[in-house]
Formats: C-alpha cells, sequence, structure tokens
C-alpha cells in the first residue's frame, strides 16, 4: 500500500473510534436510565432498538449525499447530532423524548461517521486487493473505541451518574471533528488502474438506480444481506443486554464495563486479524467461519456456570467475532458494484444488518420482562447464527458481469 493512503485510513480509523464506540456501548446506559427514569426494561429496549434501525437507514441516506455534499459537511451534522443526542437526556423525561435522544438522535449522528461512509470515502484510493485490510483497520477503529470508552463511560456513571455521563459523550463526539477535518482535507486519489467510470465488473457505471436493480438480481449479495441481518441481531442483543446479563448473575456494572472492554480490543485483534487473512483466504469462508464460531460460543455459554473467568472469556471470543464480519463483507461488496456506488450498496447491507439489531435489542428486554431470562433469545441468537453460515457459503464473491 502506497505510503500516501496510510493517512486517509488513519483518519478514517479515528473518527469511527467515536461514533463506533458510542455506539456499541449503549448497553451501559439501560440500567441507568430505567433505574433514573419511570421508564421500564420494554421501553428502554424499544428506544435502543428504534435506534439500531435508526442507524441503519441513515447510513444509505449518507451515501446518497455524498454524491451531494461534501464529506466533512455529513461528518459535521453527525457530531451536532450526537452532541444535541446526548445533552437532550437531561431534559427526557418521558418514553418519547428517550426514543429522539437515543432512537434518532445519536444513531444518526453516528451513522453519519459509520464504516460505508468513511470506506466509500475512500474506496477510490484504496487497491482491491487492500479492500479488506483496510476495511479491517478502519473497523478495529470502532473496537477500539469501545475498549477505552467503556470503562470511562463508567467511570462517569459511578461518579457523576448518568446525566454526567452523557455530558463526558457529548464533549468526545465534538472532539472527533479534528480527525475528520484532516480526513476531508484533500480529495481522494484513485488507486492505480481505476478509472472512475470504471466499475469493478468492466462495464460503464449507468446509475445508482440501475446498479442497485443490478445488485438485488444478484444472489450472493441478496445472501450478504441475510447474514448480515442475523449479524445485526446478534450484536445488538450483546451491546444493548449484555451488560443486563451480567448484572442478573449478581457482579457489578464496574465488572460489567471491563467485560465490554475485553470485547472492544478482542474485536479490534478481530477486525485486524480478519481483514489480514482476507488477502490470503476466501472472504466467503472466513464469513461462514465466524458466524459457525457464534453457533459454537452461544452453545457453550448457555450450558457453563455463569462465574467471572466464564464472562470474561465469553466477552473474548465474541469479540473477536463481533464486528470481523465487517471487512469480508465490505470487500465482497466492493467486488460486486462500482466504486461510485459501493457507500450507498454496502449502507443498504448495514440497513439489514440494523434491522436485524432492531429485534436482537427489542425483544431481548421484550423477553427477559416476560420470562425473567435471555435464554430463548440465546438459542434463537445460535439458530440464526447456523443460517448465516450457511448462507455464507453460498456467495460467489468473484466479480461477475451482469
Amino acid at each position: 500500500m502506497r505510503k500516501n493512503l496510510w493517512k486517509p485510513i488513519i483518519f478514517a480509523t479515528l473518527t469511527i473510534l467515536v461514533s463506533s464506540g458510542i455506539r456499541n456501548t449503549v448497553g451501559l446506559f439501560v440500567n441507568p436510565l430505567v433505574e433514573n427514569t419511570v421508564l421500564s426494561l420494554t421501553q428502554v429496549s424499544m428506544a435502543m432498538a428504534i435506534g439500531q434501525f435508526t442507524f441503519g437507514l441513515f447510513q444509505p441516506l449518507g451515501g446518497v449525499f455524498m454524491a451531494k455534499y461534501k464529506t466533512f459537511t455529513i461528518l459535521l451534522t453527525g457530531t451536532l447530532c450526537l452532541v444535541v443526542g446526548f445533552l437532550g437526556v437531561q431534559l427526557a423525561n418521558s418514553a418519547l423524548l428517550i426514543i429522539l435522544c437515543f432512537g434518532l438522535l445519536t444513531p444518526a449522528g453516528a451513522a453519519a461517521s459509520s464504516f460505508p461512509i468513511l470506506m466509500g470515502h475512500i474506496s477510490k484510493s484504496v487497491p482491491d486487493e487492500k479492500r479488506s485490510i483496510s476495511g479491517g483497520l478502519i473497523n478495529a477503529g470502532g473496537s477500539a473505541g469501545t475498549f477505552v470508552l467503556a470503562p470511562l463511560i463508567q467511570m462517569c456513571l459511578n461518579a457523576y451518574g448518568l446525566y454526567g455521563a452523557c455530558i463526558f459523550l457529548a464533549i468526545v463526539a465534538a472532539l472527533s471533528l479534528v480527525p475528520s477535518w484532516f480526513l476531508c482535507r484533500g480529495k481522494a486519489e484513485p488507486s492505480p488502474g481505476t478509472a472512475p467510470e470504471t466499475v469493478h465488473a468492466g462495464i460503464i457505471d449507468t446509475g445508482l438506480k440501475k446498479e442497485m436493480a443490478k445488485a438485488f438480481r444478484n444472489p450472493s449479495y441478496l445472501f450478504l444481506h441475510a447474514g448480515f441481518f442475523t449479524c445485526g441481531f446478534h450484536v445488538a442483543f450483546l451491546a444493548t443486554h449484555l451488560p443486563g446479563e451480567i448484572i442478573f448473575f449478581g457482579f457489578s456494572g464496574s465488572f460489567s464495563a471491563f467485560c465490554f472492554s475485553v470485547l472492544g480490543i478482542c474485536n479490534f485483534a478481530g477486525c485486524i486479524l480478519v481483514g489480514i487473512a482476507g488477502g490470503f483466504f476466501t472472504l466467503k469462508n472466513l464469513l461462514a467461519g465466524l458466524y459457525f464460531i457464534r453457533v459454537l460460543l452461544i452453545g457453550l455459554y448457555i450450558f457453563a456456570p455463569k462465574t467471572a473467568p466464564v464472562f470474561i472469556i465469553f466477552a473474548a471470543i465474541a469479540g473477536f467475532t463481533y464486528g470481523s464480519t465487517v471487512p469480508p463483507t465490505g470487500a465482497i461488496t466492493a467486488r460486486l458494484v462500482s466504486p461510485q456506488n459501493l457507500g450507498t450498496l454496502l449502507a443498504l447491507v448495514f440497513v439489514t444488518h440494523q434491522l436485524g439489531s432492531f429485534f436482537g435489542a427489542w425483544l431481548g428486554g421484550l423477553i427477559m420482562d416476560h420470562t425473567g431470562s435471555f435464554m430463548t433469545v440465546w438459542i434463537l441468537n445460535a439458530v440464526l447464527a447456523l443460517f448465516a453460515a450457511i448462507v455464507s457459503f453460498k456467495i460467489n464473491e468473484h466479480k461477475t458481469k451482469h
């Protein structure tokens, strides 16, 4: 990879560190919201679930806006949404206002600096064979954000309460404008051999609408959607309800935050390792293998005693597979669509991911309130992960003519 290509990757990684780190630690706010407001777990879970879907919905919109506005304008707007959303929690005393803050503003803000937007911005600068590793590095930034922010958020919750933690995150979000500005200072430099009008399939781009129609006629693109729905269900359930699960078995909020840090650092390592592996192994097999690891992990967790070492080991292995599905998914999508429309079409895959996230976050709280246990959701997680592993094996990741 050329030297000057590292700069946008580094700045994109620092930018997503904040937005993804905030989004992945949202579960730390669930119990404080229940304890400090009149809302039930089901109501808070619904707000978080709406936020998961909002996050997915705004990503393709951001991809469309990239064709009309400068990337920094999108990143700046997202930062303002994050700041206003977190500051607004202090005034949120009803389900509607909590949904406005955690279901609309903060997830919309995080979506503005999400993986598809950032990867779409630098995609023309990165050769095809380097997209998996660059995607792994950028996505690892979000994992690093979880590792760094989880203990800091818990410290703020312990020392200053819910509202103090929200003010802290508003400040952190504002600081993310620094790497965003450096990322967008220059124009993306096309990688060698890739003309702006050339599509990976070897044809001239005839517009976003036509390419979307072609993509949705491609079974491999649909298989990516199916697998990513499961991924969304899994990670949103963990992000929203794993802290409550740990506390349910008698552990402290600080231990829960520690487990999230373990998950974050292992996610960081997983994203990088899988990104590197994407340059040596078949991408679809990597995807299928990651989903199958989740099946085995959940099966073992269900029958394991709920001790501190078990939760730490679970967080470590879950972290390795948590976001490491993104680099191969992004790299496969980049092979199926043109660079001009990668931001939008990859974002559409993330919409499906976030649809799964909606159900993972919502059903977790709903089932816990009605049954007193997350067991049903764990079993559903395992079944969906097995389905994702099967469909991933059926993907044809090679460039094909339409």
